[in-house]
């Protein structure tokens, strides 16, 4: 049977995600786990006007991303990026989190990470746009010897904040982003799906397109019985083309062990690895140029 790529549903992107992490959870065997959880960090002027933040994002092997880290411009040079990173390394030391780590742009805070410990671990020139660099970044939480080496001296209190404070934190990070390198358009979500003769969805693709032209791969799932018949390829080429058509110049995507192999295959290069994510496994980051 010729099956046909049709978009996806809406809402279908959580039922693949169940099977994603289905099959993820019978490829690691790592019973120490969390619910992951987002724990946000904010400070406010006089009148309650959030003037920084950071959201920090824990998955449930006990691992911490700092997502997001922003300074009102005329905050600056205070003291309270370096509070913020402590309190986030303070708060994913408590939920038991091995290290951090963080993504951020040459035009970003990257000598700030550094001076906390944070390392460059893989690194993407052109990225967002030519002339720029994207840096992943990873700091060990079980070392404190920058402690001394980094003290941090801050007149603001930090508070604890919620999801409403975690968009608005989000928000600003962007309007920052922009004023730096321009956004190009809006951002473009691409879905696809290959139904089975019952018209269950037996493979799927979810992607989207950012708004400096990077393509974002954060699914890509096919059913067991239906595996290494050409499925995933077919799915990956058409993700590819889409995003293409919607002007995208560059795709990245996770991968763990059991499947960065395929990836590779189709012209994408590790431009970063994360080993003990979680104990014993690792996580890759990939990339390739359309």
């Amino acid at each position: 049977m010729e099956h046909r790529i049709i978009p996806c549903d809406e809402g279908e992107d959580e039922f693949i995600a169940d099977k994603l992490n289905a099959i993820t959870s019978s490829k690691i065997d790592f019973e120490d786990t969390i619910e992951d959880e987002l724990v946000v960090f904010k400070v406010t002027d006089s009148a309650g006007i959030i003037i920084a933040g950071c959201n920090l994002l824990i998955n449930c092997w006990r691992v911490a991303d700092l997502d997001i880290l922003w300074v009102e411009e005329k905050y600056r040079d205070q003291g309270i990026g370096s509070a913020l990173i402590r309190e986030a390394e303070r708060a994913a030391r408590e939920k038991g989190c091995h290290f951090m780590t963080l993504g951020t742009f040459d035009f970003q805070a990257r000598p700030l990470y550094e001076k906390f410990g944070f390392s460059v671990c893989g690194t993407i020139e052109d990225c967002p746009t030519k002339g720029h660099t994207h840096y992943d970044m990873i700091k060990r939480l079980d070392d404190f010897s920058d402690e001394g080496i980094s003290p941090v001296s801050c007149t603001f209190e930090i508070q604890s904040g919620n999801e409403d404070d975690a968009e608005y934190i989000d928000d600003k990070l962007v309007e920052y982003n922009w004023s730096q390198v321009p956004a190009v358009h809006d951002f473009e979500f691409i879905g696809r799906k290959i139904q089975g003769d019952k018209d269950e969805p037996i493979a799927a693709g979810f992607a989207g397109v950012n708004f400096w032209n990077i393509a974002f791969v954060e699914m890509l799932w096919v059913d067991e019985p239906y595996r290494n018949q050409g499925i995933g390829s077919r799915l990956l080429s058409d993700i590819e083309q889409e995003a293409k058509k919607n002007g995208a110049c560059m795709v990245m995507i996770d991968a763990r062990d059991w499947n960065v192999d395929f990836f590779k295959k189709f012209g994408y290069t590790v431009y970063c690895t994360l080993e003990d994510y979680p104990n014993g496994y690792s996580k890759y980051k990939l990339q390739k140029r359309l």
